[in-house]
């Protein structure tokens, strides 16, 4: 086990306001940088917050084009459309480094500059796109920190729903509540699953599979996801031991399961 994937479990046995977002994150990039300086890369979104002021007194509009205006027209931080897929835009430091970023890393850095001046940006774990959102006390503004911080109306948060999920889709209001750091860290990660499991590197996968299991121990769908990533790597003892868990513990109707059986039955003549 890493000293990475070690300090990160560590660290998700704290409840989950105790839990640095940003600290979080570059644990999940020390995966990939083993001599990542955590301190180092937390000075940098310091000196990046120093770098403007945010006077108190304005209203909460102002505070949100003032952010605006800083991150993505003087920094230049943009999303990265041309290699959105890299795993790179999952990594905080790289992110810090290129300026460039997918949404929830972007939203990543919105956050943590926010934080820094004590105005209230939460993320918001949107279906297919992540979001940020300023909480005003009445009311709320909707951010899109990959789109330069564009202000979304609820209209506008239904058509992308509908525009990523067809027409019978419906705006739920979970899809627009606060995400917990745990949520942002376990979607972070899912994020690098995919990425590696597209580039067929498995012992990555594995990796942030692990990750997955130390934010959720209970997580059946880490456990089938590692068996899984199991029997690509050839490991047959521990992909059996793994989807057999995940059968004992799964409802009847669960969809994944008929993959799952058929994992087995693959297994089971490969180990004949």
């Amino acid at each position: 086990m890493s000293d990475a994937l070690i300090q990160f479990a560590h660290l998700m046995e704290r409840d989950d306001e105790q839990i640095d977002l940003a600290e979080a994150a570059l644990l999940i990039a020390r995966t990939e940088y083993s001599g990542l300086e955590s301190s180092a890369q937390l000075r940098r979104l310091d000196e990046m917050a120093g770098k403007f002021t945010v006077a108190p007194e304005l209203s909460s509009v102002a505070h949100v084009q003032s952010l605006n205006e800083f991150l993505f027209e003087q920094e230049g931080f943009a999303g990265n459309e041309e290699e959105y897929d890299d795993p790179r835009n999952s990594f905080l430091n790289d992110v810090l480094d290129r300026k460039k970023g997918i949404p929830i890393t972007l939203s990543l850095v919105y956050m943590e500059l926010a934080k820094r001046h004590g105005l209230p940006v939460v993320g918001v774990s949107f279906p297919g796109h992540f979001l940020v959102k300023y909480l005003t006390g009445p009311g709320e503004i909707i951010i899109d920190p990959y789109n330069k911080g564009a202000v979304l109306s609820r209209q506008a948060c239904e058509e992308r729903l509908k525009s990523h999920f067809g027409e019978t889709a419906e705006l739920q209001p979970e899809f627009l509540a606060a995400a917990s750091t745990k949520q942002i860290l376990s979607r972070m990660l899912n994020n690098l699953k995919g990425s590696y499991f597209r580039r067929r590197n498995y012992t990555k996968v594995l990796t942030m599979v692990e990750m997955g299991m130390a934010i959720d121990p209970a997580s059946r769908q880490e456990l089938r996801d590692r068996g899984m990533v199991y029997l690509l790597m050839g490991r047959h003892q521990e992909a059996r031991a793994d989807l057999n868990a995940y059968l004992a513990l799964s409802p009847p109707d669960d969809p994944a399961l008929k993959d799952v059986k058929a994992a087995l039955t693959r297994l089971r003549a490969m180990m004949n």
